[in-house]
């Protein structure tokens, strides 16, 4: 039951970046699944091609940063597919809307 539930919390914060993504004109989006409840989100933009990893959490948690070793992970993947790789941190509420607004780290 629990897994489902992080399931559900990932899949909301993810919708909620590919919102953001097509509403800033993002196109090609994709989702690539890396790991169990793990994966990335790739777009392409007018400037350019991202690779985000969502990291997801539900009010009152705070967002905490990624390991190097993620980060290592994740832009070591995007430079392989010469894109931008970035991290968002979304907080939803119990309803799984937005609380406040999405933050970007850069990561390459």
């Amino acid at each position: 039951m629990l897994n489902t539930e992080i399931e559900e919390i990932n899949n909301a914060g993810e919708k909620l970046v590919e919102n953001w993504l097509s509403g800033n004109d993002y196109t090609n989006l994709a989702k690539e699944n890396l790991q169990i409840n793990e994966s990335v989100i790739t777009g392409k933009g007018r400037i350019e091609t991202v690779m985000i990893q969502v990291k997801t959490f539900v009010h009152p948690q705070r967002p905490f940063k990624l390991s190097e070793y993620d980060i290592d992970k994740i832009t070591r993947r995007a430079a392989k597919l010469k894109c931008i790789a970035y991290v968002a941190y979304v907080i939803i509420d119990d309803n799984k809307n937005l609380v406040g607004e999405i933050n970007w780290e850069r990561l390459s």
